[in-house]
């Protein structure tokens, strides 16, 4: 029986990581996962220019990374860093009767808080909630679209077409909600190399997203969590009795858990990566280290999975 593979692409500033999946029943198998590192010139993440400078070594680092797993397919889930676009919480009164009329709608709410103007924005948006007055509160997504461009047309240089395409923090929450029961009130600290990205959700609706540059040192990550938190911690009354989760692909864990586990007055789980489980005995032999850094990748390949199935 040939078996679509569906293949998740994790773009960061200095490599390339990639898993490819397959469904098998209800479940997903892991079949595949590399690896590769970038030249440091070649790709600068930014929200304001096209990040990728060098474009051949770029196209041809994606085609030495991806071929190998593809098998039949050229489609492919991206997951971006953050820093090349931005997140926005949102709360509307106003209605709006299509996704095109919402979009503009976002536009011109947003048009103060972008560093470029919103028409050369790409947007996207999801509906978090929504009450019976028609009040919404909507999670929008935006990329300059000279940036959001440069990437698409790379990829098909490369022989692949991105069907979805979205933002690390969001890539890493979806590949551990599908694995583990979080609970309704949880935060979710995910440390990836030098990104470290802080989600709160509220009966299971994202409340709070922010996403941070930092270095690889645990006490810059206490600090940049407290000074981050400060404000939204006094606002939020069951703050303190919310479930804490830390995801991190560093290889010292020890000193990070420390200093993630100061930050807050409640106890913090360690999260084993969702690659690790679907290893599972599989020829695959990832570190636990390599593993969680694979959890984007995963996290959008499964979303590809989750849309072809709705």
């Amino acid at each position: 029986m040939l078996r679509r593979t569906y293949l998740g692409l994790e773009i960061r500033q200095h490599e390339l990581r990639a898993v490819a999946v397959q469904r098998r029943g209800k479940k997903i198998a892991l079949v595949g996962g590399q690896v590769l590192a970038l030249p440091e010139a070649v790709l600068q993440p930014g929200f304001k220019v096209p990040n990728v400078s060098q474009p051949e070594q770029f196209v041809a680092a994606l085609q030495r990374l991806l071929e190998p797993l593809a098998k039949r397919d050229n489609r492919i889930a991206v997951s971006l860093p953050d820093r090349a676009g931005q997140l926005f919480l949102l709360e509307l009164e106003t209605p709006f009767k299509s996704r095109s009329e919402g979009c503009e709608l976002l536009r011109w709410h947003l048009k103060d808080k972008l560093p470029v103007q919103s028409k050369r924005m790409a947007l996207d948006f999801q509906v978090l909630e929504e009450n019976e007055s028609g009040h919404k509160k909507i999670l929008a997504a935006v990329i300059d679209q000279d940036v959001l461009s440069q990437y698409e047309s790379l990829f098909a240089q490369a022989g692949y077409a991105a069907t979805i395409i979205d933002f690390h923090s969001l890539a890493l929450y979806n590949a551990y909600r599908t694995k583990i029961d979080l609970g309704r009130d949880f935060i979710l600290i995910g440390v990836d190399d030098c990104q470290l990205s802080i989600l709160v959700f509220v009966n299971q609706i994202l409340n709070f997203c922010r996403v941070k540059e930092t270095s690889r040192e645990p006490r810059k990550i206490f600090q940049e969590l407290s000074r981050s938190l400060v404000n939204y911690r006094n606002k939020q009354p069951a703050f303190s009795r919310m479930a804490v989760y830390l995801h991190s692909d560093w290889q010292d864990q020890d000193d990070l858990f420390a200093a993630v586990t100061s930050a807050f007055d409640q106890d913090v789980q360690w999260l084993v990566s969702p690659v690790s489980k679907l290893m599972n005995g599989h020829q695959l032999a990832f570190t636990g280290a390599e593993a969680s850094g694979m959890a984007a990748a995963l996290g959008v390949a499964e979303r590809m999975i989750q849309r072809v199935a709705s």
